[in-house]
């Protein structure tokens, strides 16, 4: 029985429309889907696609239809019993068959049955259908979380002591080193460059340190280019 229902669960899956618009959704209709086919809506007016859900049951159909049968059984049965024993001048009571009274009871109970696993196997499917639904709303309704603004750097002049920086500090990508005593340039310089009072430099800077840029004398004169990277 287990693995007749795994090898079903295999070969096909089940699951209901979520769409309002759809006569399947509103039917809380369990769709039979192939598993090599897209798991959608087979309504050709919909295809949005289905929630999975659990198999339908389907002991209660075979069991009601197995008793009705039995019923049908018994009852030719005795009246194969009443032709072959009649002729005689005078007939036999018939015998009391109780079993078919037990038998229509046990149909209207399964039948009972049947009709209440119905009514629930819709509840939950309308459950799960609303659930769904009011969590995608809440989904949508969530704001996305603001992203974080980046740090401003400080702008406008600096003083490092031996010199004062004019721009975005530390970075700048187009920065003023004016030179107020006689300093190295800058420590990450290999060549240790040093300039003089009044000097400046004006170049991209990084974190504080010069990246590359141009030196200039106090006399506005270049001096020369520095290159040192990042």
């Amino acid at each position: 029985m287990a693995t007749s229902r795994n090898n079903e669960r295999i070969r096909y899956r089940y699951g209901i429309c979520l769409n309002d618009n759809c006569e399947k959704c509103k039917s809380k209709e369990v769709q039979e889907i192939t598993a090599r086919k897209d798991f959608v809506c087979q309504n050709p007016d919909c295809g949005k696609p289905l929630r999975e859900c659990p198999p339908p049951k389907k002991g209660g159909k075979s069991k009601l239809i197995a008793i009705i049968a039995g019923v049908i059984a018994l009852l030719a049965i005795i009246g194969c019993i009443i032709a072959f024993s009649g002729g005689g001048e005078e007939s036999p009571a018939p015998t009391p068959v109780p079993e078919v009274t037990e038998n229509t009871d046990s149909i209207k109970a399964a039948r009972e049955a049947a009709e209440q696993q119905r009514i629930k196997d819709s509840l939950d499917a309308a459950a799960a259908a609303e659930a769904a639904k009011k969590q995608e709303a809440e989904k949508e309704a969530k704001p996305a979380p603001a992203a974080p603004k980046p740090a401003k750097p400080a702008s406008g002049s600096k003083d490092l002591g031996y010199a004062t920086f004019k721009g975005s500090w530390p970075n700048d990508v187009n920065g003023r080193m004016v030179f107020k005593s006689s300093h190295v340039i800058d420590s990450k310089d290999s060549k240790k460059r040093v300039a003089e009072a009044g000097d400046y430099v004006i170049g991209e800077w990084a974190d504080g340190h010069l990246v590359q840029g141009i030196w200039y004398g106090a006399d506005n004169k270049v001096k020369g280019s520095i290159i040192i990277g990042k």
